[in-house]
């Protein structure tokens, strides 16, 4: 009898232990479910992140190499330039004379069309 109770005692144990056994797989696999679809999730949305970085370099790299371009042009033709405004062949005081005639020339020129205007061609010159 002791043994039939010890037997009995037993079968119900293991099936109490069974049934929590199975909702504790339950559960487990429930919440693993969740956690994988939760690592899927922000899987993708890194992916996608990863993808809009990409673009966003290539189009900005992209860009530098335009604007790069731009930038040798101009520092070609800048040194191309160079040499027209700086290297005249004329020293300062030629240059400042040059430039003094020439606004003597504008000065006049103001002055005979100022004539012009007031005395007609024939006073054009007269006093100037």
């Amino acid at each position: 009898d002791v043994m039939k109770s010890d037997f009995v005692r037993t079968i119900e144990e293991t099936k109490a232990a069974e049934a929590q056994a199975e909702k504790d797989h339950l559960a487990f696999m429930t919440e693993s479910g969740k956690s994988l679809a939760t690592a899927e999730e922000a899987q993708s949305q890194r992916k996608a992140q990863l993808e809009d970085a990409e673009e966003k370099f290539e189009e900005a790299e992209s860009n530098l190499d335009e604007q790069s371009g731009i930038l040798r042009s101009s520092l070609k033709e800048l040194l191309e330039l160079k040499p027209a405004c700086i290297d005249t062949g004329m020293s300062y005081e030629d240059r400042v004379a040059l430039r003094e005639e020439e606004i003597a020339a504008l000065k006049k020129a103001l002055c005979i069309l100022g004539k012009y205007a007031e005395f007609g061609p024939d006073g054009a010159a007269d006093g100037c």
